[in-house]
């Protein structure tokens, strides 16, 4: 989306981006959903259809006729015995911001650069908006803010004091990788800011170790999720472009050697599916003690748990480490077909990434 946005100011063209802030109880879009809306009325992404969204098109409209932004309260209880899909009985705030390429205080033109190759590469970042201010000298709502590790990128807030309170709050925002409004009080000058933190989460990345039949619907689902998406397997007849058109890279090679030589973060998410657990375990061994995110590995619960008694016992490695792996793997739906087991990794990452309460296999419950 930045990249369309950094194309339409380009042509000099004012836009509308409609951000969801706020929310109370069933809508139909997350905290962080945007629309843009151009001057004639076309949109880019969804806050959640319907009413609402129609509303808030509205509005955004006309914050591109006056230049000014305006925080809309969206109810979508008015007609809750509607059949549509988008009446979910709840109320949301949607900050609508218009980003004019002429606007060289709020300076949308600088913004957009760092915010697109950010976006390109995949990194993490922190966009603070502010919705509203009282008694902070030259502050006014639309003011931003962008920061990556913990330095400010690009943006028009200047207030020392309401920097640090963003910065601090930035950083709190990135570990936890959640977008939120939040009121940061001023103590000695008494001054009150409301602004928004919207959390712009590094690339999450899958790495599918093993290429055999699961893979194939596994990488799909993987894909339609949004991750960048390895699969590694010692095997050129699987491994290979023909079987995984989709992935964004497909390696070969000893698998345990190769995922060892891999950079995992926080936001990897490993899957270990390959064809015995004799190449499932020295895969387990290399990424125990990493920082990713998400470890499955297949197999059944009696062969899972002599693998960690082994491990435990015989290589002294700590319980706590055995207890990040999701093993068996997936979500417990029953699943037996290998597109319906994919569905419940899938599902399962998901769980992992959203802080979900379905039951997985392995029986762990979140805490």
């Amino acid at each position: 989306m930045h990249d369309q946005i950094k194309q339409r100011l380009e042509s000099g063209e004012t836009l509308a981006i409609a951000t969801i802030v706020s929310t109370f109880g069933s809508t139909p879009r997350e905290i962080g959903a945007k629309m843009v809306v151009t001057a004639s009325g076309d949109i880019m992404g969804t806050i959640g259809g319907g009413c609402g969204e129609a509303e808030v098109r509205r509005e955004a409209i006309q914050s591109i006729r006056t230049r000014t932004p305006a925080l809309v309260k969206v109810e979508l209880m008015d007609d809750i015995a509607s059949n549509s899909p988008a009446v979910c009985g709840g109320v949301l705030d949607a900050f609508i911001d218009p980003w004019d390429p002429e606007d060289t205080r709020a300076r949308c033109r600088e913004l957009i650069v760092p915010l697109t190759e950010i976006s390109s590469r995949g990194e993490a970042a922190v966009l603070a908006t502010l919705l509203a201010a009282d008694g902070i000298e030259g502050a006014a709502p639309g003011d931003k803010c962008l920061m990556r590790d913990g330095a400010v990128l690009a943006g028009n807030i200047v207030h020392p004091g309401l920097l640090q309170g963003i910065l601090k709050e930035a950083a709190v925002r990135l570990e936890l990788e959640q977008s939120r409004r939040i009121t940061i009080e001023l103590g000695e000058t008494g001054g009150r800011a409301d602004l928004f933190f919207d959390v712009i989460t590094a690339m999450r990345r899958a790495v599918i170790v093993g290429a055999g039949h699961l893979a194939i619907p596994l990488v799909r689902f993987a894909k339609i999720l949004g991750y960048h998406v390895t699969v590694l397997d010692d095997r050129v007849v699987y491994a290979n472009r023909e079987r995984f058109p989709e992935a964004d890279a497909v390696l070969t090679g000893d698998m345990a050697e190769t995922l060892g030589g891999m950079d995992i973060t926080p936001q990897t998410y490993i899957v270990l599916i390959t064809r015995g657990h004799q190449y499932d375990e020295p895969c387990l061994r290399k990424v125990l003690d990493s920082p990713a995110r998400y470890i499955g590995m297949i197999g059944s619960r009696r062969r899972i748990q002599a693998c960690f008694l082994r491990f435990r016992d015989e290589e002294g490695i700590p319980e706590e480490l055995l207890r990040r792996v999701h093993a068996p793997i997936g979500l417990d739906i029953g699943a037996e077909s290998p597109e319906e087991i994919a569905l419940a990794i899938a599902a399962e990452m998901v769980k992992v990434r959203r802080g979900g309460k379905a039951r997985s296999r392995a029986g762990r419950q979140p805490d």
